[in-house]
């Protein structure tokens, strides 16, 4: 499970909505396999990328990576990492470049429990 710096922590379900997953995809389990199998050889490059451009403050390139990672977060039911991306999203948008780097800390993290819990 995931915890914040303010001592809430998430769920396996919240980390992966697996159940609501499956369910967009008409119960497709196999689909919903390969999905997963893309995300996960995408979403460390899709990290990657955004580290670089919140090290950067480059806010075009961290709307532009966090909009994307939140697109395969959420096509893939990684709940977590859709919503803290879309946070990140939003801040860019805002020109608010205040706490990108701790977002950044608590999405890496997101993303390295969501990974454990896929690969379970």
């Amino acid at each position: 499970m995931h915890t914040f710096s303010d001592g809430s922590t998430l769920s396996k379900e919240q980390l992966w909505n697996r159940d609501a997953a499956v369910s967009r995809l008409g119960g497709n389990e196999g689909l919903l396999n390969r999905i997963v199998d893309m995300f996960l050889a995408q979403i460390e490059q899709k990290r990657e990328l955004l580290k670089q451009a919140v090290a950067d403050m480059d806010l075009d390139a961290v709307r532009f990576n966090s909009h994307s990672m939140k697109g395969v977060a959420g096509d893939v039911g990684a709940d977590a990492i859709r919503s803290k991306a879309a946070t990140i999203e939003l801040k860019a948008k805002q020109n608010n470049a205040n706490e990108l780097h701790e977002d950044m800390e608590e999405l890496e993290a997101l993303i390295k429990q969501t990974i454990q819990v896929m690969r379970a």
